[in-house]
């Protein structure tokens, strides 16, 4: 008598299925997982472990069989937790100071690059933690609800805090006479400051 065969695909082919789906995510949300966790981590060796750490719990929750709705929320969730709970356990953590050399375009004029610096510092102090996050993720391409997501808030609470980040941004850009930044350049000039740690 012939043996019979099933359809139901082999512990192989499953195991190469994930493979696949853990290679094609990698892919496609790797980089801009790296400079989220770049500006968390404030360093590139912390951040490139946090995004190898996300992708493993990942490709463990689906080896159990797991579900995830949206894999690129809940990898940002994993990375911002994994990131944050490095940081509590490391109270004693040195505070990475500001380094003009490692700034973008470098070869431009000292006191340029200076003023960009001030600038930034001045917009990075009018926001609170939780907004620059938003509007990091937003940047990211991220939508509300998966912004919020991966910062365990409520989709209207993203909103708010972006709304109000791009207020403040606004503000600060209009009442500096001595430079015309929009509230698109003063975003980009907080996140070359992030950058720049990378």
């Amino acid at each position: 008598m012939a043996p019979c065969f099933t359809a139901e695909p082999t512990s192989s082919d499953a195991a190469s299925q994930l493979e696949q789906e853990v290679v094609r995510l990698y892919q496609e949300h790797a980089s801009s997982l790296s400079r989220y966790a770049v500006w968390l981590a404030q360093n590139q060796e912390g951040a490139r472990d946090a995004v190898q750490e996300a992708f493993l719990r990942y490709f463990i929750e689906r080896r159990y069989g797991r579900e995830v709705v949206n894999p690129r929320a809940w990898l940002y969730q994993v990375l911002r937790n994994y990131l944050l709970d490095l940081r509590r356990s490391a109270a004693d953590r040195e505070i990475i100071a500001d380094n003009l050399d490692q700034m973008p375009g470098n070869q431009q004029n000292p006191e340029r690059i200076l003023r960009r610096s001030e600038v930034a510092h001045a917009l990075e102090s009018l926001l609170s933690t939780r907004e620059f996050e938003c509007v990091r993720l937003r940047a990211e391409g991220m939508e509300y609800a998966e912004i919020g997501a991966a910062m365990g808030i409520r989709p209207g609470t993203v909103g708010a805090l972006l709304a109000r980040a791009q207020t403040k941004i606004r503000r600060s850009a209009e009442g500096d006479e001595s430079t015309s930044w929009g509230t698109a350049e003063a975003i980009r000039l907080l996140f070359e400051k992030h950058e720049a740690y990378s």
